[in-house]
């Protein structure tokens, strides 16, 4: 799966990046019950200073 990013400004670092499309596998409703993998989350990761600007 590809998924297409475009340049945005990190809010941290104030450069314009293509952010790093990371899985989140850790599920938010995680209390008593299986994960399932359906509700995947991507984190977007500046690769300047590492830090998370959103999420997809």
């Amino acid at each position: 799966m590809v998924i297409e990013m475009e340049k945005v400004e990190c809010r941290f670092c104030h450069k314009k990046v293509i952010p790093i499309a990371k899985l989140n596998k850790i599920k938010s409703e995680f209390y008593g019950s299986r994960y399932t993998g359906k509700d995947r989350v991507y984190w977007l990761i500046c690769p300047n200073c590492k830090a998370v600007i959103g999420v997809k």
